[in-house]
């Protein structure tokens, strides 16, 4: 079953799980690990070991008091190494650790360290506080321990460990981030790029993937990473990562045209944007305002306050489809609903129908057609059997032709819809807003009814919604 997510129906169910994942080895104290050091601190220890010189950095930036509270006791700290450091940094744009605000630095440290000596990952109990006051959970699998399993897929590998006079470090490839809300601390990531690629895994709704990662692929598959982490100003719409199941891209410049769909220039205010918005790639965008929130193209957005140094991240509950040619945009409806449209499209072809523009269009599926009996119309035009045939066709394709502009499924309200040839009536049933259309004809057996997720798909200036009835004047 192909899966879609309206997030304005669940506006408050954001759980902002700020946490990074990491496995780690079981590491024993034999003869192939590293020596004991027990004339040393756990401090004097990051000094002195290679490839942890921007953690020694980072304690001395925390001053001497620091220090001397994590050598008054036992503890187990997992060292991020220079990389780790150096990943962090770049990805939310800055150079130096010294650009951080101190507290910033104390809860990153903070949160790397656990009380007593655990000298092998397996002696890690299920849950464990940090020094910071924040939840680590320990999951093991086998010879190794994951890290907040639940939150992030990534696994960071420690590459040794040392034991020290009052503890043991265990060093890793990645930098752990508290638990403490994405929101509040996304601010201090700098960029729009900075919060994508630090935040992508670690956002949570209750029961559903919220991470933001996949975008934020794009974005560098696309070569817009770097000047989102510019100093130019950019609002990102930034689909869950579950958003792309309903998705797949058609060839290398569709990449680049969805990372760019995905952008706005500035600091956009969606509430008072007005209808339309443009994208940094020079498409409309089109808002819907409901009592249930805001809509982009028909897709539920939510904004969580992700301010950056240069704009701003609003979530959104699924990925925007740049506009296509109709016929174009036929043909990936069909790969994305798993039906066929043989006959629309022939009927399109055939009758020659000017559908016009700030149009919507109720689409039926080929076994909508065959249901209502009209499968062989458009075989021929030599006989006049078949060109009052294609005349019935043309009848046919105008009653599913709105004329009273561009509607995505969010702007319906139970009401009366012009087409081209004659009205159509539509209603909202069911808690979950099931959309009905009732074309008044006693010739069609049963309303249709919009077939998701292959609707609000657009063609310039014109909105698809695949229907699995057809509408008969």
């Amino acid at each position: 079953m192909i899966r879609t997510l309206n997030l304005a129906k669940l506006p408050f169910f954001f759980v902002s799980l700020f946490a990074l994942s990491l496995v780690f080895s079981s590491c024993e104290d034999d003869e192939d690990g590293p020596e004991p050091r027990p004339s040393e601190s756990i401090t004097d220890l990051i000094g002195s070991t290679e490839g942890l010189e921007s953690l020694d950095t980072l304690i001395s930036l925390l001053g001497s008091d620091f220090a001397a509270r994590v050598n008054s006791g036992d503890f187990t700290i997992f060292a991020p190494n220079n990389a780790a450091f150096s990943n962090l940094l770049s990805s939310i744009g800055y150079s130096s650790l010294g650009e951080l605000r101190t507290d910033i630095l104390s809860d990153i440290i903070f949160y790397h360290i656990v009380a007593n000596t655990y000298l092998e990952a397996n002696q890690l109990d299920s849950t464990i506080t940090t020094l910071g006051f924040s939840q680590i959970e320990f999951e093991q699998e086998g010879d190794t321990t994951v890290i907040n399993p639940d939150t992030q897929p990534d696994r960071t590998v420690v590459v040794n460990t040392i034991r020290g006079s009052n503890g043991v470090i265990h060093v890793t490839d990645k930098v752990l981030l508290s638990p403490d809300g994405a929101g509040s601390l996304a601010s201090l990531f700098g960029t729009v790029a900075g919060i994508t690629s630090t935040l992508g895994d670690v956002l949570n709704l209750q029961g559903v993937d919220g991470g933001i990662s996949t975008i934020n692929s794009v974005f560098n598959s696309a070569g817009v990473l770097s000047r989102l982490a510019g100093s130019e100003n950019f609002t990102v719409l930034a689909p869950i990562n579950s958003g792309f199941d309903d998705f797949f891209f058609t060839s290398n410049d569709n990449v680049i045209e969805t990372a760019n769909y995905h952008v706005l220039a500035g600091d956009v205010d969606l509430s008072t944007a007005g209808r339309t918005i443009t994208t940094l790639g020079g498409a409309t965008l089109y808002v819907s305002q409901t009592s249930n929130g805001t809509y982009l193209n028909g897709i539920g957005t939510a904004d969580l306050e992700y301010g950056a140094s240069n704009g701003k991240v609003i979530h959104m509950g699924g990925v925007l489809k740049p506009a296509a040619p109709l016929t174009e945009m036929v043909d990936y409806i069909e790969a994305l609903s798993g039906n066929s449209f043989t006959i629309f499209k022939k009927a399109l072809a055939e009758t020659g129908i000017d559908v016009g523009s700030n149009r919507t269009i109720f689409m039926p599926t080929d076994a909508a057609f065959e249901r209502a009996g009209i499968i062989t119309s458009i075989d021929s035009v030599e006989e006049e059997s078949a060109r009052l045939d294609t005349e019935l066709l043309r009848s046919i394709l105008q009653k599913h032709v709105v004329t009273d502009g561009m509607l995505f499924s969010t702007d319906f309200e139970a009401a009366t819809l012009t087409t081209l040839n004659g009205n159509l009536a539509l209603t909202l049933e069911g808690d979950n807003g099931t959309i009905t259309i009732n074309d008044n004809s006693e010739k069609t057996p049963d309303n249709a009814n919009l077939v998701f997720p292959a609707n609000n798909l657009v063609e310039n200036e014109i909105v698809l919604h695949v229907i699995n009835e057809v509408l008969l004047p």
